[in-house]
């Protein structure tokens, strides 16, 4: 009993009243130290560091920035309704999850995918704080199905862009560096069936940058393109 209110305590007492967690603060939550009962060395410190550096690529930045920003929104809104966030209440985070779908003040209703991120957003830094959020428990799992079933809207198809599209695009570009590397992006990313960030993370070689996302090699042929995902 003493170590759960003390885990509580300890949790609460991560709670930022800020408007923006910092990053700082944010590794402090995630909870990968030395043990108390072991002592502190370069090399084990140095470890620790490589495992906060490898925890952090659990998650993209923009997602942990924006799991950051649903633990602000929704401490404040637990705040104003007089209640604690800490620990996790499966009967407040079914209102919190209505209140979204519905508000009652000015803010705009959230769309189901929204309030589904902010959902995954919660349960993620409970999980960071040491607690478990049950999404399946019948507060949460029954609002979040009527929310669904009332405001889901089917989603939009967007049309596909056909080879000749490209080429009209590419048309259109100079013979200037800067419409050489256009045309470079268009028709690798074309080819590639890449994302943005995929494009704008790749490198003209192996290994040019710590976090590459791949890189290009101009063969014979013509171009191989090396992605690195999250598996290798």
């Amino acid at each position: 009993m003493a170590t759960e209110d003390k885990k509580l305590s300890s949790a609460r007492a991560s709670t930022s009243d800020d408007a923006e967690v910092e990053e700082s603060d944010q590794e402090k939550r995630d909870g990968i130290t030395l043990p108390s009962h072991v002592a502190g060395s370069g090399t084990l410190d140095q470890l620790v560091e490589t495992a906060l550096s490898y925890a952090k690529q659990a998650a993209s930045e923009n997602t942990l920035k924006a799991y950051a920003k649903d633990w602000v929104h929704f401490t404040r809104w637990c705040r104003l309704k007089g209640t604690d966030p800490l620990p996790p209440s499966p009967e407040m985070i079914g209102l919190y999850l209505a209140n979204l779908a519905a508000p009652t003040g000015k803010a705009p209703a959230l769309s189901v995918s929204t309030i589904e991120r902010r959902l995954s957003g919660l349960s993620w830094n409970y999980k960071q704080r040491g607690f478990k959020l049950d999404r399946k428990n019948r507060h949460i799992a029954s609002v979040l199905a009527g929310i669904k079933r009332k405001h889901a809207r089917p989603p939009v198809q967007k049309e596909a862009i056909l080879a000749e599209d490209i080429l009209a695009m590419v048309a259109t570009l100079p013979f200037d560096l800067r419409g050489l590397r256009d045309r470079a992006i268009l028709l690798i990313g074309y080819a590639g069936g890449l994302r943005r960030s995929e494009i704008i993370s790749l490198d003209g070689h192996k290994d040019d940058t710590p976090d590459s996302g791949g890189w290009i090699e101009i063969v014979d042929k013509g171009a191989l393109l090396t992605l690195n995902a999250k598996t290798g």
